[in-house]
């Protein structure tokens, strides 16, 4: 059985097309869910239903667990589960932003950790009735020694999903995504505006700016990436989810925290580590901060 943290969009998703392939799902949210079936929409928008188990709490067992949740929430919801947790569980993390796992490393030092990004994109329309919007690679690597021993897990949720897949140097595509989402997240929060409205020329100059001063940052940390390279990755990412909103767009629109300090304030963190200046990425954490605070 898998076990979910997150009832959002992509836990969801997950749930779902787990379940999609005959596996077995136990579903944790926040607070008790009225139904326990959860409704699909495909990228084909052929619709499903599956029978789902959730709770707030997950059930005593060795199965992974993969977490869903905001960055924001990530230490507070695991922290949540510990009595339940045994000690040689799978922590997957699947979020926005850096600086989970090394809080849940503190938590559960002995856990194998496994970090994700996924470019999967979804729809949560209501209570446990989600709609696939998009499709994109998934990768998992591990975070610790404990977790190189799991690539197992890659399978399953490959079956699933498709083009999921298991890389040893994890690290690296968590700060592409870190990159993109510096460039892309905060812009459109603040412009509230949709990601293709950043091909706009007037921000062109903004996200060459952003993208520089987070190469030097990502360079510190000997993460290498050509800055031509990371601008085409960033254009054709804005390209491909023109008519979608940011994350943070939709939380700033709808007055709820953002990831802010997971993407740009972890630039903040590693750029004074290594006392590298990024006035523009530290301009729009304090506009993002401000909006926060504004509520």
């Amino acid at each position: 059985m898998w076990q979910i943290i997150g009832a959002g969009a992509i836990g969801c998703l997950w749930a779902a097309n787990l379940k999609r392939t005959g596996q077995d799902v136990h579903l944790v949210s926040r607070t008790i869910l009225l139904s326990n079936t959860l409704h699909y929409q495909d990228l084909q928008q052929q619709r499903q239903q599956f029978k789902i188990s959730s709770a707030t709490r997950l059930i005593n067992s060795t199965d992974p667990i993969l977490v869903c949740v905001k960055a924001t929430q990530v230490q507070q919801a695991v922290q949540a589960q510990l009595k339940i947790i045994g000690p040689q569980q799978a922590i997957i993390l699947m979020h926005n932003g850096m600086g989970c796992a090394e809080q849940i490393q503190q938590i559960l030092p002995d856990n194998p950790i496994i970090c994700a990004t996924t470019a999967n994109a979804s729809l949560l329309h209501a209570p446990l009735t989600v709609q696939h919007t998009g499709a994109g690679i998934t990768y998992l690597g591990p975070f610790n020694h404990p977790a190189t021993l799991c690539q197992y897990l890659t399978q399953p949720l490959n079956l699933a999903l498709g083009n999921t897949h298991w890389v040893t140097d994890i690290e690296h595509k968590l700060w592409l995504k870190l990159l993109i989402n510096a460039a892309v997240n905060p812009l459109t929060a603040i412009q509230q505006i949709s990601n293709g409205q950043l091909l706009d020329n007037r921000f062109y100059k903004q996200i060459e700016a952003i993208s520089r001063e987070a190469l030097k940052v990502a360079n510190a940390e000997k993460i290498s990436f050509k800055e031509d390279e990371l601008l085409k990755i960033i254009k054709q990412v804005i390209t491909q989810t023109a008519a979608n909103y940011s994350s943070m767009n939709r939380d700033i629109h709808f007055r709820r925290a953002t990831e802010n300090e997971y993407i740009s304030g972890y630039l903040l963190k590693k750029a004074a580590q290594h006392n590298i200046a990024i006035p523009v990425i530290k301009s729009l954490y304090e506009e993002i901060a401000a909006l926060e605070k504004a509520y």
